[in-house]
């Protein structure tokens, strides 16, 4: 069973802090597709994932939805501090796996009550719209092929596993374009031996090959996770 240090911000918080969360978290398993917060709806919860991962999305005009970010062990979700109860993305969970569910009202006591875990969480904050805002460009100004190697490649980051459970449909929704683009991505990658298909996902045969592919926004989110991961506060 996963300890709680598993999660990057449980693991940097004093043990007075972690002790007085202890108490109020559950361990939940989430399957793959369940919706934790529609747009409007109340944040009722806290969730700090262990061995999952969570997609966050914004809804478009034409009925489509748009990935936005995607929460594994390094963070939190929702990221409000104070103010607004409402959360303003679609978060499902991406990867299934195991996390720690806390009651909204434990954590707005915990904020109030210890500076460290407020400014830990404002890090977390910082580092989610830098990789938003990497994320934003990217899709402008890099061909779509680059964007669906950057995309299983930061799949395999956060499942920490070869094969990646997307679907080329759930890849096309997460980079808001047509499935068939995607599929012409994924041809190539075959062709070149670089992965191999399955129902439900690809599995990757050439990390280093795919990282070619890519574009330099996969280093640059890579190197910021990483960031996150051995912060200190």
């Amino acid at each position: 069973m996963p300890h709680p240090n598993a999660n990057a911000i449980l693991s940097q918080l004093p043990t007075e802090e972690l002790q007085f969360l202890l108490p109020h978290m559950t361990m939940v398993s989430l399957e793959k597709g369940v919706v934790l917060f529609e747009p409007g709806g109340s944040i009722d919860h806290y969730y700090f994932p262990l061995t999952c991962a969570l997609e966050l999305a914004v809804d478009l005009a034409d009925g489509n939805t748009a990935a936005t970010a995607v929460i594994n062990m390094n963070g939190i979700y929702p990221l409000h501090l104070v103010g607004d109860s409402h959360s303003h993305n679609r978060a499902t969970v991406r990867s299934p796996g195991l996390c720690y569910r806390v009651p909204a009202w434990v954590i707005q006591e915990e904020l109030r009550r210890n500076q460290s875990f407020l400014w830990l969480l404002l890090s977390e904050a910082i580092h989610l719209f830098e990789r938003t805002s990497v994320e934003s460009a990217c899709l402008r100004h890099h061909s779509l092929e680059q964007v669906t190697a950057k995309l299983i490649l930061l799949s395999m980051d956060h499942g920490d596993s070869s094969v990646v459970s997307l679907t080329q449909q759930e890849m096309a929704n997460s980079l808001g374009v047509r499935r068939e683009g995607v599929t012409m991505s994924i041809q190539k990658f075959k062709r070149r031996h670089l992965i191999a298909t399955h129902r439900g996902g690809v599995t990757v045969l050439d990390r280093m090959g795919l990282e070619q592919c890519a574009c330099d926004c996969y280093k640059t989110l890579r190197e910021l996770n990483t960031t996150l991961g051995n912060a200190q506060i």
